[in-house]
């Protein structure tokens, strides 16, 4: 392990201790967490691919979603509408332009 790397690590550490004392829940030691999760994700590249797959199965999970959803809905103008990009749970009207949000029905309270 070279010098840069060493250094990393001995300051991921003292952050984990930081934060194990409770130091992180202080009102001016939010910057402990940010700047430990940064670390960890130079450090450990597992974090971060792990963090792209879950985000990539999010992603198509919504547009699996969206999908159906935009087969039975219509805008109230009678046109068909589309989801705005990849991911999103936001469409649009193919017509009028009228922007809508998808929301689960459990959220609908």
């Amino acid at each position: 392990m070279d010098n840069e790397n060493q250094h990393l690590w001995n300051q991921f550490v003292k952050l984990g201790d930081m934060m194990g004392d409770g130091l992180h829940h202080e009102s001016d030691g939010k910057w402990i967490s940010r700047e430990y999760n940064k670390l960890a994700k130079i450090l450990i590249p597992e974090i971060k691919e792990a963090e792209q797959v879950r985000r990539k199965r999010k992603a198509d999970n919504t547009n699996e979603q969206m999908a159906k959803l935009l087969e039975v809905k219509k805008c109230t103008c009678g046109g068909n509408l589309k989801q705005s990009r990849s991911g999103s749970k936001i469409c649009y009207c193919d017509i009028c332009k009228k922007r809508y949000k998808a929301t689960s029905a459990n959220n609908s309270n």
